[in-house]
């Protein structure tokens, strides 16, 4: 297969926050452009607010339901729903449903 194809990507445990997991798909290594991953957040956890200097990161709900928040505030968010976190603004998110959130997620340029 070419290395244009990524397939049987595995989900790995959040070192940085409990209750999330991550399957990443193209990174720094495949491209200057972009990284992208799919987050999964088990209900009732997200990420703490955190800043990244240097990318924006875009997001798009595949299923569930969360609260996302950044420097404008705070907004219900759910499957079908895209929105990003421009460089240097700092965001959260969070399950808030009864069921597994699932993110894609991409960082242009890529988080190194």
């Amino acid at each position: 297969m070419s290395e244009n194809f990524k397939e049987n990507a595995i989900y790995i445990k959040n070192p940085q926050y409990e209750g999330m997991y991550m399957k990443h798909f193209f990174d720094s290594n495949d491209n200057d452009r972009l990284n992208n991953v799919e987050i999964t957040i088990i209900p009732g956890f997200g990420t703490k607010p955190h800043i990244h200097e240097n990318s924006t990161e875009f997001f798009y709900i595949v299923s569930g339901e969360g609260e996302f928040t950044d420097d404008d505030g705070t907004c219900q968010v759910k499957k079908g729903d895209a929105f990003k976190a421009p460089k240097g603004v700092t965001h959260s998110i969070i399950n808030t449903s009864n069921e597994v959130l699932v993110i894609f997620s991409t960082f242009s340029p890529p988080i190194r």
